[in-house]
């Protein structure tokens, strides 16, 4: 019995810390999909084979050839795929086992998504962490990303005109590219999604790329910083006197009272000042007051030269508005529960749980 994990079930075995290294080394085979879904008992049989696939939620969804195939019960959910899928879609799990390739759970996934909540995805399979509610941290980090946006861009082609295609196409544009914790990719968005959108319009050049910089207490050595967010400054860019090459962002959703977390901080900061990078720090508390975002980039904006457009008061107005719904829009997306049905959108008061605690986003 042959079985293709898709969807939901795809996404939850992606996360899964057993596999990572097919997915961080972006190991990928040819994708036949199997006529027929698994009766119970022949998927009690590949649990038994494949224990890791008893500890995924059920009903367990897999693709299949034929419509006459498809089998709904509260083990199995089928769906079909109207044409053979291109080579190295898929992924091995285990002998007679394969899960569709993050770039294809994306477009299987983009019809039920929103377009903000498929660009939340894109980021998480471009990036190095993995939401994993059931760990006490709610997610972990990986080395690389199981996926690129060349891979993603790639896969498209060779799929031509499918389903989704078109929607990842666009979203992926937008989403971020090796962001290191779901906040950092929501806190990226912000600060660079145009303001029609919501955002800030400011440009993000990268995220967790390794800077060269001296390091100070290691004898001046030449070192490496990994700044969450990096802003592009103008090529004519200055700051006190000399070039400035951008401002580096960092989201810090851990304890920095201690002596020892403040030496860090400090240290990161003057190393980056040294080469060139203004920093700014955002804690958790000023990552929800939209006032102070708002003066924050207002300060970036005047480090990097690039002062906002001047606009009436009823446009400032308009675009605030945007920026509340484009926050609480990604407040409400925690990376488990998907789609947007019972979501209360229209309720700007609405409460929002996190599924992953806010105090691990920090993590990188």
């Amino acid at each position: 019995m042959e079985l293709m994990l898709s969807h939901l079930t795809a996404l939850e075995v992606i996360r899964r810390q057993e596999l990572r290294l097919s997915l961080e080394w972006r190991q990928r085979c040819d994708a036949p999909v199997p006529g027929r879904g698994p009766s119970d008992a022949e998927l009690a049989s590949l649990i038994a084979q494949t224990p890791l696939l008893g500890r995924l939620a059920q009903p367990i969804e897999a693709l299949v050839a034929d419509e006459a195939g498809r089998r709904r019960s509260k083990r199995v959910k089928t769906h079909t795929v109207s044409r053979p899928l291109p080579a190295g879609s898929a992924f091995l799990v285990a002998p007679g086992v394969r899960c569709v390739s993050p770039e294809h759970l994306a477009v299987q996934m983009a019809p039920r998504l929103t377009e903000l909540e498929l660009i939340v995805l894109l980021s998480e399979l471009m990036g190095t962490y993995a939401i994993a509610p059931e760990l006490e941290g709610g997610m972990w980090q990986r080395w690389s990303a199981p996926t690129t946006r060349d891979m993603v861009l790639a896969h498209l082609d060779a799929l031509g005109s499918f389903p989704g295609a078109a929607k990842v196409r666009r979203a992926l544009g937008r989403a971020c590219v090796n962001s290191g914790s779901p906040r950092e990719t929501k806190l990226s968005l912000r600060l660079g999604l145009n303001p029609a959108r919501g955002g800030y319009g400011l440009d993000v050049l990268s995220m967790n790329a390794p800077l060269e910089v001296t390091r100070i207490r290691d004898r001046m050595r030449a070192g490496i910083r990994k700044p969450d967010i990096l802003l592009r400054a103008p090529a004519d860019a200055m700051r006190n006197g000399r070039a400035l090459l951008g401002a580096a962002v960092e989201y810090d959703g851990r304890d920095h009272a201690s002596e020892e977390a403040h030496a860090r901080d400090a240290e990161r900061h003057n190393e980056l000042t040294a080469i060139g990078i203004v920093e700014y720090l955002v804690t958790r508390r000023q990552y929800r007051d939209l006032a102070y975002m708002d003066g924050l980039v207002d300060l970036i904006r005047r480090d990097l030269g690039t002062p906002a457009k001047r606009r009436t008061h009823r446009e400032s107005e308009r675009l605030r508005r945007l920026r509340l719904r484009l926050y609480l829009e990604l407040e409400r997306i925690d990376g488990v529960r998907w789609g947007d049905h019972g979501r209360g959108r229209d309720r700007a008061d609405a409460e929002v749980r996190d599924v992953v605690p806010v105090e691990a986003y920090g993590i990188g």
